[in-house]
């Protein structure tokens, strides 16, 4: 482990007052984050969704300019300002779902969102568009020589961020009952702390160690190689990074020791991601595609009771991305699982695509 990196950073001392330090409230009253999708703008989707396939471009070969969006591609860079700049959060209403069998789906929601960023794999399969289901297996659990993850269970999901600049779900088919998303500024979260809890900041600014869940190559009880910051501020935005449950199994599997000091700061952590005040909770419909920032906003979902039939079960389908001219990061927050991550970091997604970007 890099001991060097474990050392704390300087610890901002001020509050963020940017549109991403929300509460409840507030998002609840604003509604330039909820995008609908006029009828010209859906023709517009159905439209570009056959040029693709008659193009025969293959799914995952294709980019925004196979996806030509020419009328709605302006909504979507103001949905893109709204995650980086505003709220941290958007939400597209009405994207028309049930004309189209599943492939299709896949294809129509992978061009919308290549108009965001570069897709990255989601797991150690490979796999770049993920689907979030339950497959009735139990989350924590040892398969295939991995950790089961929670997003294919119905477990109910604390709040965490995932290894990308954005995540974005579609809803395919709602749950009978639960599955609720539950979101909270990051932002707002750091503030409240330093008016009430300032004591815990240099420990979750130091950060802690992360398991990498037997996805490198060190097996199950391998951890990252330096510490990851819960907060860390880097050319004047504050950045959030979390996954208490990963940190806790690199103590418990890859024995890194937490503290008391440790566990007291992600317990007050935990505390306020769960505050009625600032925790946000709304309910998918099929057609919607939630968009947040993983360095602005925690997310979390409500256990769910499934339909017995197939065809009816609950699905969501997932996306990860890494964005050209996302903010800029901390060093540690660049690369957060070190060379053995299999996730790709900004830097190495835009390699791939033969782009450059700044760190």
């Amino acid at each position: 482990m890099n001991t060097a990196a474990g050392l704390s950073p300087a610890v901002r001392r001020q509050p963020v007052t940017a549109p991403c330090a929300w509460n409840a409230r507030e998002l609840a009253a604003d509604p330039a984050w909820i995008y609908e999708l006029a009828a010209g703008e859906i023709a517009e989707i159905e439209r570009a969704l056959l040029e693709v396939k008659h193009s025969g471009i293959p799914k995952y070969q294709v980019r925004s300019r196979d996806f030509r969006l020419p009328t709605l591609a302006p909504r979507l860079a103001a949905m893109w300002q709204q995650i980086e700049d505003g709220r941290g959060i958007a939400l597209m209403r009405g994207v028309p779902v049930g004309r189209y069998d599943l492939d299709d789906i896949e294809l129509l929601y992978w061009g919308i969102m290549m108009h965001f960023g570069i897709a990255i794999p989601q797991n150690t399969k490979g796999d770049l568009l993920g689907h979030v289901h339950d497959t009735g297996a139990k989350w924590g659990e040892r398969k295939d020589g991995e950790l089961v993850r929670g997003y294919v269970t119905k477990a109910m999901l604390p709040f965490h961020t995932d290894t990308a600049d954005i995540v974005s779900l579609l809803c395919v088919q709602k749950s009978k009952s639960g599955g609720l998303s539950s979101i909270v500024s990051s932002t707002a979260i750091f503030n409240a702390i330093l008016a009430e809890a300032p004591e815990v900041l240099d420990t979750l600014c130091r950060g802690f160690y992360y398991s990498l869940r037997g996805e490198g190559s060190g097996g199950v009880t391998e951890v990252s190689t330096q510490r990851v910051p819960v907060f860390s501020e880097y050319a004047g935005k504050l950045s959030g990074r979390y996954i208490r449950k990963t940190i806790e199994t690199a103590s418990r599997v890859g024995g890194v020791e937490l503290t008391a000091d440790d566990r007291r700061a992600l317990d007050v952590v935990d505390r306020y991601t769960v505050c009625p005040e600032l925790r946000f909770d709304m309910a998918f419909e099929p057609g919607d595609i939630q968009i947040l920032s993983n360095w602005t906003t925690f997310h979390s979902r409500t256990e769910f009771e499934d339909f017995e039939e197939p065809a009816r079960k609950r699905r969501l389908l997932r996306l990860w991305q890494q964005v050209p001219h996302g903010r800029e990061l901390a060093p540690a927050l660049r690369s957060p699982f070190g060379d053995k991550s299999p996730f790709l970091t900004r830097a190495q997604a835009m390699a791939k695509e033969g782009l450059s970007v700044a760190a």
